[in-house]
């Protein structure tokens, strides 16, 4: 299993403004430093609530995990949540970054974590 700080490395990715990867539970496993610690609580509470769901739906379509949920924010900083298990990893993209772009990227970094 990949530690906090190979998740350190999603910093250094174009469009991610910040991250937090979270337990099932809503614990906060790591996060970038943007935003504070009670604002990262609660988002780790709505990223796991929404993987914990995703999970729930992707076994009632007969087993298909899903890839990502993309919220699409007002103000462009879509929250896009990615399934790993027991976690779920939340992204919040840049404004002006393109989603689908963050999207790949995310994808392409997960696939090669060691």
């Amino acid at each position: 299993m990949a530690s906090a700080k190979d998740f350190a490395r999603l910093e250094q990715i174009n469009g991610i403004a910040r991250y937090i990867l979270a337990r099932s539970d809503g614990q906060v496993l790591s996060q970038n430093r943007n935003g504070s610690t009670e604002d990262a609580l609660l988002f780790a509470s709505l990223i796991a609530h929404c993987g914990v769901k995703c999970d729930a739906m992707a076994t009632d379509m007969s087993g298909n995990r899903y890839i990502h949920l993309s919220i699409e924010r007002e103000s462009g900083n879509d929250l896009l949540v990615f399934s790993l298990g027991q976690f779920y990893l939340g992204v919040f993209k840049d404004a002006d970054s393109d989603r689908q772009t963050v999207i790949d990227n995310v994808i392409y970094f997960l696939k090669n974590l060691s």
